[in-house]
């Protein structure tokens, strides 16, 4: 007979772990968490994945230390998603997602499918929303609201800050656009840079289309000192794909911590095919593919009381509707789906600062993640680049430059020591509305190794985000001109070609596609995170936010996750008591 488990987890990124190890300081619960991946969460697997991405020299793409990972294969993600729409679609180069006929843009954002999840190639920022980030409808006009407050996740804010280990200047950010803080930071934040104290030192104070200017440090999930046995941030300026020392938190932090306890288990390479309900109309059973195993496309199962879904906002609704369409019952589960549309601009600073020292962003601009102008367009949220131009070109792009310049013999030298120690940039991330329009489903084309459906997709970014990503272009350049930097003219690429075409980056900040909300008819979960529809299924992770606010995602993710798994806690006890 199959054993049975209190708690069946379906993911093991940052909100599967952080879920199951809290239902751990809860009860005494016994806990199954299932993952696609395959790798360990050792600091020897850390180290090889280093090993891996030095012997590439590609240190630009979030996939390159996991190259030799089976699970690349036999669980595959999308490693070709920012190509394109014509490269991922018609040249066939994106071997995961699909599209629908009358698709509009690509969705560009990736993920990785491991054990441990996309926090192994994550930049860290872990920003909180601001209080009307929570009612975008009914102070703006637009969107959804949330079904709680800022107020309602101040607390578990605070301890998602702990479990992560945030570092951040309290002063700094306390009252930001309206959201207070009740505790400080675990850590004072990552010292400034030299390329930040320059930057900051010449645009701090000054007024910039309206705004008085702070630049603030970024509240990041990376230890600027000894904090829960991991060391201080040593700037690598590799954060992306991989922290080599794990200053940065990734979710083997609580996956270790949890698997130290005999009544939890993670099974590997378990991709999950579909959940089936009893006749009491509760999940009951997860079927789910061993990939490792002798016969691959042999369905197994295992049954639990209580089912939590955390594999992502792709996965998880793509689980869904391969589940007979479960918990649809509103025809929400895979729609409203959202990402944070970005761009960057480049320049030379007037004087060297020096980049490259220090962790890829430290500082930040808060000052347009809000106001009335979110009636007709979305805000946005700036970073300064301590990595020169980040993905717009790399030191190797300024000697090229020089070489088409014909700046060669001894004038090389020379120019590439006056141009790199200059290269710098300004980013933005805009908002997206969830819109039932943008959504993920099932494709008829299917994975060529367990031959399950592949995600498809039909976006638009919409009207709202290119004013906002309109407006960050705008403000970058105005930015640049007070600093006194020379902008790069021609840019890498145009934000606007001539024919109207909007070039833009993605953030890889998959939200939405089963968003929360009070009413059954318009959302897929309530409040807590359980489904409407199912009593004993619940769901964590980004795919719940019924907004995208222009704060990075993983800090309201761990949020949310910490208190759902407290009502999975209350649900549970409830049950047992009733029975």
């Amino acid at each position: 007979m199959d054993t049975e488990y209190d708690v069946i987890i379906i993911g093991s990124g940052v909100a599967g772990a952080m879920c199951a190890w809290k239902l751990t300081q809860l009860g005494d619960y016994k806990i199954l968490i299932l993952e696609a991946g395959d790798n360990e969460i050792t600091q020897g697997q850390r180290i090889e994945f280093h090993h891996t991405m030095d012997t590439q020299g590609n240190r630009g793409d979030m996939y390159a230390p996991y190259k030799d990972l089976d699970s690349r294969f036999l669980a595959p993600a999308p490693e070709n998603a920012q190509l394109s729409l014509k490269e991922q679609r018609d040249d066939q180069k994106e071997k995961y997602y699909d599209y629908t006929a009358t698709t509009t843009d690509p969705f560009k954002a990736g993920y990785n499918r491991m054990v441990g999840g996309s926090t192994w190639a994550w930049r860290g920022n872990t920003p909180r929303f601001i209080p009307s980030d929570f009612e975008l409808s009914t102070q703006f006009g637009v969107g959804r609201d949330w079904p709680l407050s800022y107020d309602e996740l101040e607390p578990w804010y605070v301890q998602a800050e702990y479990e992560l280990g945030v570092s951040g200047n309290h002063d700094e950010l306390d009252g930001l656009h309206g959201g207070y803080r009740s505790q400080a930071f675990p850590m004072p934040g990552i010292p400034l840079s030299f390329s930040d104290k320059q930057i900051k030192h010449r645009i701090n104070g000054k007024t910039i289309r309206g705004k008085t200017i702070r630049v603030v440090t970024t509240p990041q999930a990376r230890n600027s000192v000894l904090f829960d046995g991991r060391p201080a941030c040593e700037g690598h300026s590799n954060c992306i794909p991989l922290c080599p020392i794990q200053a940065k938190y990734d979710a083997t932090v609580h996956l270790r911590r949890v698997l130290q306890n005999p009544n939890v288990e993670l099974r590997k390479a378990a991709v999950v095919t579909r959940l089936e309900k009893d006749g009491s109309g509760r999940v009951k059973t997860v079927y789910f593919k061993d990939w490792r195993s002798d016969d691959p496309q042999k369905e197994r199962c295992v049954h639990g009381t209580t089912v939590v879904l955390a594999a992502h906002a792709i996965e998880t609704p793509k689980l869904l509707l391969m589940s007979n369409n479960l918990a649809n019952s509103s025809d929400q589960v895979g729609r409203n789906l959202m990402d944070h549309i970005q761009f960057e601009v480049v320049a030379f600073a007037p004087d060297p600062i020096f980049p490259f020292r220090g962790p890829q962003s430290i500082t930040s601009i808060e000052e347009f993640r809000d106001g009335d102008f979110r009636r007709t367009r979305s805000a946005f949220r700036m970073t300064i680049g301590n990595d020169g131009w980040g993905r717009a070109g790399s030191p190797s792009t300024v000697i090229k430059d020089l070489l088409k310049a014909k700046q060669w013999g001894s004038a090389l030298p020379k120019a590439i020591a006056d141009k790199i120690p200059r290269m710098t940039r300004l980013s933005f991330s805009t908002e997206m509305l969830a819109l039932p329009g943008n959504k993920v489903d099932l494709s008829d084309k299917k994975d060529e190794k367990l031959q399950i459906p592949r995600p498809r997709f039909s976006f638009d970014i919409g009207d709202y985000t290119k004013g906002g990503l309109r407006e960050g272009y705008a403000t970058a350049i105005d930015l640049f001109t007070q600093m006194g930097a020379t902008i790069l003219e021609p840019q890498p690429k145009k934000l606007v070609e001539d024919n109207g075409k909007f070039n833009w980056n993605t953030a890889a900040h998959i939200m939405g596609t089963c968003i929360m909300g009070n009413n059954p008819a318009d959302s897929v979960v309530n409040r807590w995170g359980r489904t409407h529809d199912v009593p004993n299924l619940w769901v964590v992770g980004s795919s719940v936010f019924p907004t995208s606010s222009t704060a990075n995602p993983t800090l309201t993710i761990a949020a949310l996750t910490l208190r759902t798994a407290q009502a999975i806690h209350r649900e549970m006890r409830s049950h047992d008591c009733s029975s």
